[in-house]
């Protein structure tokens, strides 16, 4: 029998006992077997809801039933002629696998970033760092397969200000700004 402290994960939602254990609570004339059956199946991590499925109680009864059971342990010695099935575990999901952006590409957005931040709408002081910079973003997003989100983590700014960035640049488009502060930025103030 598997308890609690298993570092098995088991499904707890809609389990469903197999058609012998049904056929046993069918069978089942006296209580106490029942119960030492109830027992058994909690011990394995079946849920409530899939004994209470099988035996025909509520679950607030197989709930009292089993927590009466560390209660009056010597009284449940009975064996049970079934055999316990193990409950369903939850499928392994793959680890996720991250695209990072390449080390050279990464050291040089992070050389022109604080010049970048400068830049402001008329401005040309620092506007070609803010030039190679934007277009070393759009590099590692839409070439390298960066997400926004990666780089943002690795730039220590937000997602938005990263896809802000490249729509006022032009190398996105907004998806449902209104506002004119997404509008690109005026072609004789740019750099290039």
């Amino acid at each position: 029998m598997t308890t609690m402290s298993d570092s098995k994960k088991y499904i707890k939602k809609n389990q469903q006992l197999p058609k012998a254990i049904h056929d046993a609570f069918d069978a089942i004339n006296d209580n106490t077997t029942r119960d030492r059956l109830i027992i058994g199946l909690v011990d394995a991590n079946w849920t409530y809801e899939a004994i209470s499925n099988a035996s025909g109680l509520t679950r607030e009864r197989v709930r009292q039933i089993a927590s009466a059971s560390k209660k009056l342990a010597a009284e449940f010695d009975i064996d049970v002629d079934v055999e316990i099935p193990e409950p369903p575990l939850k499928p392994e999901r793959p680890k996720p696998t991250y695209i990072e952006p390449h080390p050279d590409t990464l050291k040089r957005l992070l050389e022109l970033q604080p010049y970048a931040q400068q830049v402001r709408a008329n401005g040309t002081k620092y506007r070609e760092e803010a030039e190679e910079y934007t277009a070393l973003l759009n590099h590692a997003h839409t070439v390298e397969g960066v997400t926004l989100y990666r780089l943002a983590k690795r730039l220590g700014v937000t997602h938005g200000a990263l896809r802000f960035r490249l729509v006022r640049y032009g190398y996105k488009k907004p998806v449902t700004a209104k506002s004119k502060v997404y509008e690109p930025i005026i072609r004789e103030n740019r750099a290039i």
